[in-house]
């Protein structure tokens, strides 16, 4: 009988396989079988980061120091590109917001720039989308004061008992 097929392969999977092009003074290194590749590119004062494949326990531990020696060398934080992950459990959650932890720690922070449906779904459960937002930058706006009429307490809900 012939041997299975193994189900990873030994290629490291690129941008180029995941949809788009990877560019050539960077390419991406793979850090398990097929379940996981990181791309680190240094731009301005932000590291932009792109991770394709799975996000989860395994692959977080090959994941997570690429992305802290990143971090380190970053001057204000991370930009992450998740768009070709395709699934993300509670622990590659975990990763993230591990990172996004010690970036505080750095007074930088992590910015999700692009997600896949995966990443959208846990962050979106979890609550956490808002973490990994930039901060608004809009102009000055000028503020009006608050009317003395207006009521100074919380609008009520109608809520029934049962």
């Amino acid at each position: 009988m012939p041997e299975p097929e193994p189900a990873h392969s030994t290629s490291p999977l690129t941008r180029r396989d995941a949809g788009g092009d990877t560019p050539q003074s960077a390419p991406a290194a793979q850090l398990a079988p097929s379940l996981v590749a990181i791309e680190v590119a240094a731009d301005s004062d932000r590291t932009d980061i792109a991770i394709w494949g799975d996000l989860d326990l395994g692959t977080g531990r090959h994941i997570e120091p690429v992305a802290l020696t990143a971090l380190d060398h970053s001057v204000r934080g991370l930009d992450l590109h998740l768009d070709a992950v395709h699934f993300c459990d509670c622990a590659g959650l975990g990763t993230l917001l591990h990172l996004r932890s010690q970036a505080l720690d750095q007074n930088k922070t992590v910015t999700l720039r692009t997600s896949s449906r995966a990443i959208d779904r846990i962050l979106d459960l979890t609550g956490t989308r808002r973490l990994f937002t930039a901060p608004a930058r809009t102009a000055r706006t000028r503020r009006t004061p608050r009317s003395r009429t207006a009521s100074r307490t919380a609008p009520t809900r109608n809520c029934r008992r049962r």
